[in-house]
């Protein structure tokens, strides 16, 4: 699922917001656990895709309501 930041988030159903929050924060468990597990020449990216995923879970948060 893909969040889209033109649209207005307050115009989505509670149950969209609610999958879209559910799929940034998988995804960023998916990409935490990566980071957690490679080793040094991927790691730097490994951290960046991290950090990605954990503000696109940290904005859904805020639309959803639970940070």
């Amino acid at each position: 699922m893909t969040i889209s930041f033109k649209d207005n988030a307050t115009l989505m159903s509670f149950e969209l917001r609610r999958r879209a929050w559910i799929a940034a924060r998988d995804e960023a468990r998916r990409a935490y656990c990566a980071w957690a597990s490679a080793e040094d020449p991927d790691r730097a990216e490994a951290h960046a895709v991290y950090r990605a995923a954990e503000e696109r879970e940290e904005a859904a948060a805020r639309v959803f309501g639970v940070s």
